[in-house]
């Protein structure tokens, strides 16, 4: 099993001039950290008008600093948002090939449509032609990065014929994944032979459309990616202690994140049906707001991996064993201080990679507990 970081650059208030500029030299000194205690993977969300909860719009800005601080971790985009009022395709392929080639050929590109009625009302998104309209985006950066002379006639978007420069490093392109949240999002994920990126929070669901993702794959019939990857990506929020005074640092972080990100979804689900309260319910796997359970019911979550080192490894055995190929862990959550995400990632890279990947060193006893 894979280790990632998920960075929202969550930015809780109360605010001040230097708010966003500490959490994105931060994230920068997490990822770095990361890197050299052996993480696999970095993801970037993109997000646009989500105060507090996320202020990332420009990742693929954020990422050419990150691809000249790391040497080995992957540098994927958790995702770019691929309708085309956010994003031209051509310009989503132009600027991921340029970070393939400043992190020598390090980049994933992960894609979706957004979920929220901030972004898809702010850009004036129709609702009902996001699918298709990243459908068509897909076949657009794939050609773009593969085809000497792009040239494209679709329902949605027509490109004259051009060359498209430059390509990615990564051939015959690099990986693509895809992000699920809908439950029939995951057949779409295993028809186009992209990776599965689950925002989902209930285990039991996860389970569940990992093996419906798994049995689609064996039978494709849309496929646009040449580089096929079966790869399921799920989502935990994680935070490594070794004293109670930590572990509520924590919990306070997941609780922030729990409650914050519901809410999200609720003027989606008010305005256009896209989702019941229902279905948002079992997505969080929550019977009340999170600002209304107990410590030890935020613990209890399965996918909340806060405690000390031998407890968060038995959830992970649960994951590990169920299959997943990667878990991806909200780190920079709510209002957690940098200097205990810093020593939560070293106690990652000294107890939890090496646990599941006995073949990466365990750090030394200088980067231990280091924190900036």
């Amino acid at each position: 099993m894979q280790f990632g970081l998920l960075y929202e650059m969550e930015t809780p208030r109360p605010w001040n001039k230097l708010s966003e500029y500490n959490v994105y030299h931060e994230a920068l000194a997490q990822i770095e950290r990361a890197d050299q205690i052996g993480f696999d993977y970095v993801w970037e969300v993109e997000h646009h008008f989500l105060e507090e909860y996320s202020h990332s719009p420009a990742p693929e800005v954020f990422y050419g600093a990150v691809s000249q601080r790391t040497k080995n971790i992957r540098i994927a985009h958790g995702v770019r948002l691929l309708p085309h009022r956010f994003n031209h395709p051509i310009k989503v392929a132009e600027q991921a090939a340029v970070l393939d080639i400043l992190s020598n050929g390090r980049m994933d590109l992960g894609t979706g449509r957004s979920t929220t009625a901030q972004e898809l009302d702010g850009f004036g998104v129709d609702y009902d032609r996001t699918r298709e309209e990243v459908r068509e985006a897909l076949d657009v950066i794939v050609k773009a990065w593969t085809e000497e002379i792009l040239e494209y006639n679709g329902k949605t978007i027509q490109v004259p014929p051009r060359r498209v420069v430059p390509k990615p490093i990564q051939e015959p392109h690099p990986p693509m994944w895809m992000a699920c949240v809908a439950p029939d999002s995951y057949e779409m994920a295993a028809d186009r032979g992209l990776g599965v990126l689950s925002f989902n929070l209930n285990w039991e669901q996860v389970q569940k459309t990992m093996d419906t993702y798994r049995e689609k794959c064996k039978d494709r019939s849309d496929v646009v990616s040449q580089v096929i990857n079966e790869r399921f990506a799920g989502v935990a929020i994680c935070h490594v202690a070794e004293s109670k005074e930590e572990e509520t640092i924590g919990i306070a972080g997941a609780r922030w994140f729990l409650h914050n990100v519901a809410k999200l979804f609720e003027p989606l689900m008010v305005k256009n049906n896209l989702y019941s309260y229902e279905y948002l319910r079992s997505l969080f796997d929550l019977d009340a707001d999170a600002n209304d359970l107990s410590d030890a019911q935020i613990k209890e979550h399965p996918m909340v991996t806060v405690g000390n080192p031998d407890e968060v490894n038995r959830k992970l055995e649960t994951f590990d064993q169920a299959g997943l190929d990667q878990v991806i862990f909200f780190k920079q959550a709510g209002r957690i201080p940098h200097k205990n995400i810093m020593r939560s990632i070293d106690r990652i890279g000294q107890y939890v990679i090496p646990y599941f990947n006995p073949h990466k060193a365990t750090p030394t006893e200088e980067t231990l507990f280091s924190a900036k």
